[in-house]
C-alpha cells in the first residue's frame, strides 16, 4: 500500500510540480482534488456557488495570511497580500485586501485566463 501512495505522489508531481490543487482547497475551504484536471478545478474555485468556508469578512488579517502557507510566493504589502500559486498553465494568484484595520475585505483570484484587469472577487461570508 505504501508504495502505491509513493507511486502516486509522483505521478501527481509530474503534473502538478510546484502547487497542488488541494492547497488552494485547503487555504479556500473549498473541496478540490488533486486528480482533477487545472480547469475542472479552476472552474470550482470561480464558480458562483462555490461557498469559501475559511475566509471570512473582517478577520484579522494574520489570520486570514496563516491560510496561504502552501503558496509558492507571497508578497506583502501596506493594505494588500498577494500568494501565488505555479502550474504548467501559468500563475495563479490570490490577492487579499485589507482595510486599515488589518481586517479582510476581498479577495480577488488573478490568472491569464481572466480577462478582468483586477481579477474576479470571490464572495466572502459576512461572519
Amino acid at each position: 500500500m505504501k508504495s502505491l501512495q509513493i507511486i502516486y505522489q509522483y505521478l501527481l508531481r509530474i503534473k502538478y510540480p510546484v502547487s497542488l490543487p488541494t492547497d488552494i482547497g485547503e487555504a479556500l475551504g473549498i473541496p478540490i482534488r488533486n486528480c482533477w484536471s487545472f480547469e475542472e478545478f479552476f472552474h470550482q474555485v470561480i464558480s458562483p456557488s462555490t461557498k469559501i468556508t475559511n475566509l471570512k469578512k473582517y478577520m484579522l488579517r494574520e489570520e486570514a495570511e496563516h491560510l496561504f502557507l502552501k503558496a509558492a510566493r507571497k508578497e506583502k504589502f501596506c493594505n494588500n497580500t498577494l500568494f501565488s500559486y505555479y502550474f504548467n498553465e501559468g500563475w495563479l494568484e490570490f490577492s487579499l485586501q485589507f482595510d486599515n484595520c488589518s481586517r479582510l475585505r476581498r479577495i480577488y483570484i488573478l490568472h491569464k485566463q481572466i480577462e478582468e484587469p483586477n481579477g474576479i472577487e470571490l464572495p466572502l461570508a459576512n461572519d
